[in-house]
This record gives structure tokens, C-alpha cells and sequence, in this order.
């Protein structure tokens, strides 16, 4: 099940999130507090929320804090990145 999650996740980071909060208790109770959080992870950074979910549902100790720094830079790498293209783009 584990490698479904994680394939789901390479294709879509934000699919997997939200089928994970609609369909299962994992994102939540332990993750979030309120619901307006997940839903902000869900449209500005989708990979360090699904790592922040992660994190919090197991014990959060080094290797979790690693993996929400990782998908922060994951997160901010892309739009980074997406933004240099259109700024390419408008250029020519």
C-alpha cells in the first residue's frame, strides 16, 4: 500500500493529499488542528504538507524534520522554477 501512496504522490502530490483527507483520519486529527491548514498545504505546498502529515503521525525526530525541509525545497524549488520559465518566455 505504501508504494501506491508513493506513486500516487510522484504523480500528484496534491491528489494524494486530498484523497488521503477526504478518505482516511490520517491528515486530521494528529497532523492539523483546523481544516483551513491542510487545505492551505494543499493549494501553496503540497509535498512539505504531506511530509508535515507524515511527521506527526509517526515520531517526529530528525529524519521527519529532514523530509519537511526537503519538500519545503521541493515546494519553493518549482515555483521558483516555473516562474524563470515565464520570465523566459515573456522575453522572447
Amino acid at each position: 500500500m505504501g508504494c501506491l501512496y508513493l506513486l500516487v504522490a510522484l504523480i500528484s502530490p496534491r491528489l494524494l493529499l486530498a484523497l488521503m483527507w477526504i478518505f482516511s483520519p490520517y491528515v486530521q486529527p494528529n497532523a492539523f488542528k483546523l481544516w483551513v491548514w491542510p487545505l492551505l498545504g494543499l493549494i501553496f505546498m503540497p509535498w512539505m504538507t504531506l511530509a508535515l502529515v507524515w511527521g506527526y503521525n509517526t515520531h517526529f525526530g530528525l529524519f521527519q524534520i529532514a523530509a519537511v525541509v526537503i519538500g519545503a525545497m521541493i515546494d519553493l524549488g518549482s515555483s521558483g522554477d516555473a516562474e524563470r520559465r515565464r520570465r523566459r518566455q515573456s522575453k522572447n
